[in-house]
């Protein structure tokens, strides 16, 4: 067996009769060497200590050579819960694991600020970029932020403060359940420019509050938000009213693959990748000046974990390496949409959709010869006209833009 044991924090007094038991029947034990040393009174005298291996992957080889032998893994609170346990389940045999939690330094961090915190937003930003907490940020929530050396209390406040979140406080909890434990109290302006060091192991609380409306919180991303090099709002992007009835016509879920092809600068995967932090978003471009753009907007959107920028041409050399995709938005063809339209369908995923906008009759027409061509049944045509207001010697008008034809066709399986 294979015994994950969380030391949550202090001493060996907290731990549960299953989980000394665990402990005094291993022999192989993986932990650090300040884990070893709480647990050390309870160890059997042959004990072997190992310290995690590094990088991480280097673990399964080390598991495998001590697969006849109990062994001990070492993690703090509840290893199930932003812990070794996730990397566990993915990597080993699950009857061989047996999991004795603990209390996690969250909710020792939530009772000592006295606040409750079942709808607290839990995010890691250990080894994850400072800009990925930005999908996440919504007004009057509270937040615990797991993190690392780029996401210090001052860079936290620096962002809240960036997007409007200017009157959030933040709690600093330090090496909770030590001699060193400290827990301290901010207004976000107090930490701006404070670059105090503080302990390695903290956890920091946020309640966000302040203006809000710089980071969006309901689907339909303004359009002036996204760069595009041009005027605000204006560029090669799929504008907010075609946006949103394009991601209501994919139906976008959890852990979805999608590909974007012809990104632009990136409206369509962006506003997707932003609402669904588990999927993948693949978005394809070639030119240039967009690809600048779309660099631009997945940085500022912070969907940087799950938005992944394919320089190329489709389908001709960027899209063989990736993963067959279950939802596919054509948004640009640069006149190859019969080499695009074969190449996706064959990649499509069973149930998989395929939702194309266009506005010329050449691109319907071509589209419909397809569809065709494959009896397809499973076919759904939205035509969207969108006017927008204008004003005209100081009268208010509203001027008609081009219709856009969408057209969704779901790949069946009898």
């Amino acid at each position: 067996m294979i015994h994950i044991v969380g030391l949550g924090i202090g001493d060996i007094s907290n731990l549960s009769k299953t989980a000394i038991n665990a402990i005094q029947s291993c022999h192989i034990v993986i932990g650090s060497t300040r884990q070893h040393k709480i647990i050390h009174t309870l160890l059997p005298d042959n004990s072997t200590l190992l310290p995690y291996p590094s990088p991480l992957k280097q673990l399964e080889p080390l598991l495998d050579q001590h697969k006849n032998k109990n062994i001990l893994i070492l993690a703090s609170g509840d290893p199930l819960f932003f812990g070794i346990g996730a990397w566990l389940v993915k990597h080993s045999v699950q009857n061989q694991l047996s999991f004795h939690p603990n209390i996690s330094s969250i909710q020792i961090a939530f009772s000592h600020i006295k606040q409750p915190w079942q709808q607290a937003n839990i995010v890691s930003l250990h080894g994850r970029p400072l800009n990925s907490l930005r999908p996440t940020l919504r007004n009057h929530q509270w937040y615990a932020l797991l993190t690392d050396k780029n996401s210090q209390p001052h860079h936290i406040a620096q962002e809240l403060h960036q997007h409007g979140f200017e009157q959030s406080q933040l709690w600093v909890c330090e090496a909770l359940g030590t001699d060193d434990e400290k827990i301290q109290h901010y207004h976000c302006v107090d930490l701006l420019h404070n670059t105090h060091t503080f302990h390695p192991l903290h956890i920091t609380l946020v309640h966000t509050k302040g203006k809000g409306n710089i980071l969006p919180e309901f689907p339909g991303i303004a359009d002036e938000l996204f760069e595009t090099g041009s005027l605000p709002g204006k560029g090669m992007i799929t504008k907010k009213q075609i946006r949103l009835s394009i991601l209501s016509l994919l139906q976008t879920r959890t852990e979805d693959i999608g590909w974007d092809i012809g990104a632009g600068c990136g409206g369509l995967s962006v506003e997707w990748a932003y609402w669904h932090p588990q999927t993948h978003i693949y978005a394809i471009e070639h030119h240039e000046h967009r690809l600048k753009y779309l660099h631009i907007n997945k940085e500022k959107f912070g969907v940087t974990q799950n938005l992944s920028i394919i320089a190329g041409t489709a389908p001709l050399n960027s899209l063989d390496n990736l993963p067959p995709p279950n939802k596919i938005f054509i948004g640009g063809s640069g006149g190859l949409m019969e080499s695009i339209l074969e190449y996706s369908w064959k990649r499509l995923q069973a149930n998989g959709c395929i939702v194309i906008s266009c506005i010329t009759e050449e691109c319907k027409y071509e589209i419909m010869t397809f569809i065709k061509m494959h009896q397809l049944k499973t076919v759904e045509q939205l035509e969207v006209s969108v006017s927008k207001s204008i004003t005209l010697a100081d009268k208010q008008l509203l001027q008609p833009q081009i219709p856009v034809r969408l057209i969704k066709i779901t790949k069946e399986i009898e």
